[in-house]
């Protein structure tokens, strides 16, 4: 080989040829081309690439279908709105309405109720068996997203082993998840597999329908090497001889892996079935996790193979050319695709298969330099937005259509300084300079040029855009530089950070939709099956494709789905200082009422943030000011002495002012506490997450003084400004530490005067938080039997990590609170643990309830002096859904032909969909407006207060018309919400760790915390949070 080598000053790799998932490096092992890799910083050398860029099983667009052949499937729908515009119109209805019901079945209650008398009382699986259902409510009929699995013991047919193996591939750190999966498209390419059917999860499962000769299959071995090909029909390294270069045995290496199968036994789902139809409380079914497990990998096999379906965690999302593509224009570079996730679920008497509509962000698939001008911010943003993104990149020389080169890449940002290269930040084509060696004669002088002249010189590229900054699709340590206008994004790639406020709006337009128009893209009718079955091959317009998909692992689904009995609990009454209000549809007014306890400051100032010359007001202050304060005295808060009105003005709210604005915006309330100013109401021009973070920063944690913010057209605006200015004076009654309502009936047995209820939840990093960012953990509780103010403690934790590290000392100030309040201990304490996932529910009670047990200890003394406690895991990111049978059931008013068509606020639902010992239920409280509503899933692992399932289910119930800031009734009970809105304000502190990563050049705010360790004194028993 012979020609010239870019070679940068030092650090750089020159391309390798990378395949579409590739990270700079690539998966080929295809030879490079004329220029070897060297040290060059750029990706400047020519060579063969990957040619065409087809996705392997759809993954990364092209390519032929997977085993699945789900591209063939005739889809139902279209695009649904791709390009942008308005989603297709869908009118709100009953779901199957005119069509008969399906009753509950029979069987199942009388099981139901058969297993009560063998649970109540006792402990199984570490959890309290079920005391009973609920009974309370008018009785209704619900359908449910699930649909019946039947295995073929239950269908007297012959009955199906699943064989299951575990892959152990030695070089697992090594290795990306695209690769992996060509290194399970190896294993099971082997002739062991050739006649018999399987299912893999690509990560580490395979199950069979007949056992695998291993000793056969391993031939001796411990390891099996398997060397992958290369993708697309490159040209191999064997090509290259007996002698490869040394590039070419790299990239060999690159892709070569060693595995072994290891035989985890056999499962027969007749063992499950048989413990499921048990009614005695003593069965066991060992394997049940496992085999659950191994139905989930077979009803995913479809998707999960499917040409262009792209798998984010457990949703599958069709995306580019696939029949069942549905997607949505959100702006800024991004679009919302319409994907399905499903889960096989164990139940009493049965097994089950939860099916969802789910919606994804994507960034959208164009020429790079489109994304990046769509999304149209600076170049530290747009660096954060495509960082990791994958491309493609064509190469065309001048005068020339046809391309002549394609290479994929990923993207590690834009040009940037490096400790070997002179790269200025952002460098472009015309800055940045390599330089080219002579691979025939390396002892001569290499040749420098600017990564411009390289293009023309090697590539006959004349750059069209060489002042845009260059890409890095290296690494940081050794940088390979692209130009943009070369690249265009790979489609079906997954946007996982936060979305921009327009963007959220775009997408509950997209996604939020009436419930019965999410039921036929799941499940259809009996002739045009929904989306969702069809993705998994479940259902087909005139075909059984089951007999291939599932069908030979043993068993069958239904298509229709289940019906469950549900209930609809009584709202209770909302009383106020004079006045009882009966709420209507899960809401009330507050016109003509009182708090029942007024808030009282002892002094308010107003400040106003101007920005660049430009007022946030129209109209003069003390004009909006005053019909503030009037409204405010009209609920009888006590404000105080009001101090002057305070007025600055920042610079734009651009990262590069964050510093100056940042010292402007300390110094208000520097002079605010100076003051002795206890609440400061802050006049804000427009929303932003940066300017948000701040107030509450130096209002909190630095200054301890309370703060809420509105922002300046919202408090002008005339058209219902009443309820503006009233939902304003709920937030500073409540900061006054006052009582705005109390709710009937919330205070009974077995929950009384003396009992703490307590709220804990934790917030993880973003995916583009900082590389060490912490956790956030919170606790919350209530002071009182009027359960209205809850203080919380809030600390940081090591990242990622679920439990709550600091719950023994957060739980003690919780205690410290309650005494100061009550002057002694409480009796009863009920926990309401947020966002743990099923397979933690052992590990709450293992790592958290000791915490609360050591508190007890040392504040009560003798186990038998202990109070008694509960504890309710809730959980809100689930997929069941409630869909009404009956018009006089759902969220509807035929007089103004408007509703949500939602199941109405209080429907509870503790049957037909639960498990089988486990004490659990799913309440929508709330009037879901928009979208088809999410209950909320309680779960019950410890119970010493002995609740019967009525009682918990209104107490909790009735916790959700106490919420302090609204006239509504939430989703989720208030101590949950309590502790994920403080753990929101915990990533505020925390904004420059937490939410913002743009870049390693990011500003760092000189008073931001590293972690968390509480609030300022004057506000750490207050509810300051919400």
């Amino acid at each position: 080989m012979s020609g010239n080598q870019p070679r940068g000053r030092g650090g750089g790799r020159g391309d390798r040829g990378a395949g579409q998932r590739g990270r700079g490096r690539g998966d080929s092992s295809a030879p490079r081309g004329d220029f070897q890799a060297g040290r060059g910083r750029g990706d400047f050398q020519p060579g063969r690439g990957r040619g065409d860029f087809q996705g392997n099983r759809g993954r990364g667009g092209g390519g032929p279908p997977g085993r699945g052949q789900s591209t063939q499937m005739p889809f139902r729908g279209g695009r649904g709105g791709a390009g942008g515009g308005r989603p297709p119109p869908g009118r709100g209805g009953i779901y199957l309405e005119n069509q008969p019901v399906t009753p509950p079945d029979p069987a199942i209650t009388a099981a139901e109720n058969a297993l009560v008398v063998q649970t109540k009382g006792k402990i199984i699986d570490d959890f309290p068996g079920r005391s009973g259902y609920g009974s309370k409510g008018k009785a209704i009929v619900l359908r449910t997203n699930y649909f019946s699995l039947t295995t073929a013991f239950e269908a007297n047919v012959n009955e199906v082993p699943l064989y299951r193996y575990e892959v152990e591939i030695k070089e697992i750190k090594d290795i990306s998840k695209p690769k992996r999966r060509r290194v399970f498209d190896s294993i099971v390419a082997h002739a062991a597999f050739a006649n018999l059917r399987w299912a893999t999860d690509y990560s580490s499962i395979i199950v069979t329908t007949e056992k695998l000769d291993l000793e056969k299959m391993m031939a001796g071995k411990v390891m099996v090497e398997v060397t992958l090909p290369p993708e697309n029909g490159a040209v191999g390294p064997s090509s290259e001889g007996d002698q490869p270069p040394e590039f070419v045995k790299a990239a060999r290496a690159r892709n070569t892996f060693h595995f072994c199968l290891h035989d985890k036994g056999s499962f027969n789902p007749r063992a499950m079935v048989e413990y499921l139809k048990s009614t005695s409380a003593g069965a066991m079914y060992q394997g049940r996790a496992d085999l659950i497990q191994l139905l989930n990998i077979i009803i995913t096999k479809a998707p999960n193979e499917a040409a262009q379906v792209k798998d984010v965690g457990k949703n599958f999302y069709p995306f580019g050319t696939h029949p069942g593509m549905e997607s949505y224009d959100l702006g800024q570079g991004l679009e919302a695709l319409r994907g399905y996730f499903s889960s096989v679920r164990p139940a009493i008497g049965r097994l089950l298969v939860n099916i969802n509509v789910t919606s994804g962000a994507f960034y959208k698939s164009m020429q790079l330099l489109d994304l990046v001008r769509e999304v149209g911010s600076g170049n530290d943003q747009a660096e954060s937005f495509i960082r990791m993104l994958k491309v493609e990149v064509r190469y065309t020389k001048d005068g020339q259509k046809e391309m002549f080169m394609k290479k994929a890449k990923t993207i590690v940002g834009f040009a940037k300084p490096h400790k070997k290269i002179h790269v200025k930040r952002f460098g472009n084509a015309h800055e940045v300079r390599i330089s080219i060696e002579d691979r025939a004669s390396p002892n001569t002088k290499s040749q420098e040029m600017t990564v411009a002249e390289y293009f023309k010189k090697n590539h006959g590229i004349t750059l069209k855009r060489p002042e845009l900054p260059l890409l890095n699709v290296g690494t940081r340590d050794a940088p390979q530089y692209l130009p943009m206008e070369l690249c265009w994004v790979n489609p079906g790639q997954a946007y996982r950070r936060l979305l921009s406020g327009n963007q959220t709006s775009e997408m509950l337009k997209f996604a939020a939709r009436f419930p019965n128009l999410n039921a036929m893209s799941i499940a259809g009718v009996a002739d045009a099956p929904g989306n969702g079955l069809r993705l998994l091959r479940l259902a087909a317009t005139g075909a059984t494709p089951q007999n291939e998909s599932v069908g030979p692992f043993g068993f069958r689904v239904g298509i229709d789905m289940i019906s469950v009995p549900g209930r609809i609990l009584q709202a209770p009454s909302v009383n106020y200082g004079k006045k009882s209000v009966t709420p209507r549809n899960g809401s009330w007014n507050l016109a003509g009422t009182k708090f029942a306890k007024p808030g009282k400051f002892n002094r308010w100032q107003v400040l106003v943030i101007n920005l660049s010359g430009r007022n946030t007001l129209r109209g003069p202050v003390e004009s909006i000011v005053g019909k503030l304060g009037t409204a405010l005295m009209g609920y009888g808060i006590n404000m105080g002495e009001r101090g002057p009105t305070m007025q600055i003005e920042l610079d734009r709210l651009t990262m590069m002012n964050r510093p100056k604005n940042d010292a402007v915006l300390k110094g208000a309330f520097e002079r605010a506490e100076g003051k002795r100013v206890d609440m400061l109401f802050i006049i804000i021009p427009d929303v932003d997450r940066w300017l948000y973070a701040r107030i509450k920063f130096f209002g909190d944690v630095v200054h301890g003084v309370g703060t809420i913010c509105s922002v300046g057209s919202k408090l002008e605006k005339e058209n219902g400004q009443d309820m503006y200015l009233g939902n304003l004076a709920l937030k500073f009654n409540l900061k006054g530490g006052g009582i705005s309502h109390s709710v009937a009936n919330t205070v009974t047995a077995p929950i009384d005067a003396n009992t703490m209820v307590v709220g804990i939840d934790v917030t993880h990093p973003s995916p583009d938080s900082a590389e060490d960012a912490p956790s956030v953990s919170c606790v919350v509780a209530s002071v009182d039997s009027q359960m209205f103010q809850w203080p919380g403690s809030i600390r940081s934790q090591k990242g990622r990590q679920e439990m709550v590290e600091p719950l023994e000392e957060m739980f003690n100030e919780r205690l410290d609170v309650w005494v100061r309040k009550n002057q002694k201990l409480p009796t009863k304490v009920v926990v309401y643990r947020d966002g743990v996932s099923e397979g933690q529910y052992q590990t709450v009670l293992r790592e958290e309830l000791p915490a609360f047990e050591n508190v007890f200890k040392k504040r009560y003394g003798k186990k038998d002096r202990w109070p008694k406690m509960a504890i309710i895991i809730v959980g809100k990111r689930h997929h069941t859904r409630f869909y009404p049978t009956r018009v006089e059931d759902a969220d509807y008013n035929p007089q103004r032909d408007k509703g949500s068509w939602n199941p109405l606020p209080g429907t509870i639902v503790d049957r037909g969909i639960v498990g089988k010992v486990i004490r659990e239920f799913y309440l929508q409280a709330h009037q879901g407006l928009q979208g088809t509503a999410r209950p909320a899933h309680y779960v019950v692992i410890k119970d010493d207060i002995s609740f019967t399932a009525d009682a918990l289910e209104q107490f909790t119930h009735h916790l959700c018309y106490l919420f302090n800031r609204a006239t509504k009734a939430v989703s989720i009970c208030p101590p949950a919400y309590y502790a994920d809105l403080l753990c929101e304000r915990g990533r505020a502190y925390l904004f420059n760790t937490l939410s913002e990563n743009t870049s390693s050049d990011s500003s760092v705010m000189g008073d931001a915390p590293e972690g968390i360790s509480g609030v300022h004194d004057r506000l750490r028993d207050t509810t300051w949070y919400v």
